[in-house]
Parts: C-alpha cells; structure tokens; sequence
C-alpha cells in the first residue's frame, strides 16, 4: 500500500465533534451579535434622552421600548454565552438585571439633566 492510497478514516464520532465545534462557533457568533444589537438600543435610547424634546410623550415610549429591548438582546446573548462556556446559571441573569438597571439610571440622568 502506497502512502496516497490509504483508506478515509473518517470516524462518525470524529464528524460529530467537529460539527459540534461548528455549532458552538456560530452560537457564540450570534450571542454576540446578539450583545452588540442590544448596545446599539441602548444608544438609541441615549440618543432620544438627549434630544431637545426629551420630554415628549412619544419620546419617553420610544425611549422605554429601547431599553426594554436593549435589556432583552443583551440577556439572550449572555445567556448563550453562559450555556455555552457551562458558567454559573444565574450568572447572566444578575448580569442582565445589571444592564438594565444601569441602563435605566443613566438614560434617567439625563432626562432629569
């Protein structure tokens, strides 16, 4: 038997893992994605507290709907990023509920400034 003429040995465990590595790849992707969509609401939402007409009823909705959904797209990534590393389960959820909080402070602030 010649060097080049060896038979495939491709294992279906060996496939199994290398597809399971695929998978945990593109859910850390997306869980990032997922984080970085919700800085993004989250700008908007400091951006329309920062508006001259803060004040406007349409405004404080548009302003409460981004940090709701801000709050929601950091959370589901940090909790596949949680799922995936085999982390603390209530880990993501304090940290989301920190986000939040945070979030709702400062866009407060500057309402009130």
């Amino acid at each position: 038997m010649t060097i080049g003429s060896e038979p495939a040995r491709d294992s279906p465990r060996a496939l199994r893992v290398v597809r399971a590595a695929q998978l945990r790849a593109r859910a850390t992707r997306r869980a990032i994605g997922q984080i970085l969509l919700g800085s993004i609401f989250l700008v908007g939402a400091l951006a329309f507290a920062r508006a001259p007409d803060k004040a406007a009823h349409e405004n404080v909705l548009w302003m409460t709907a981004l940090l709701v959904l801000s709050m929601i797209d950091v959370g589901l990534g940090l909790r596949t990023l949680a799922r995936l590393r085999r982390r603390a389960a209530r880990l993501w959820l304090a940290a989301t509920a920190a986000w939040g909080l945070l979030s709702t402070l400062v866009v407060g602030i500057l309402l009130r400034g």
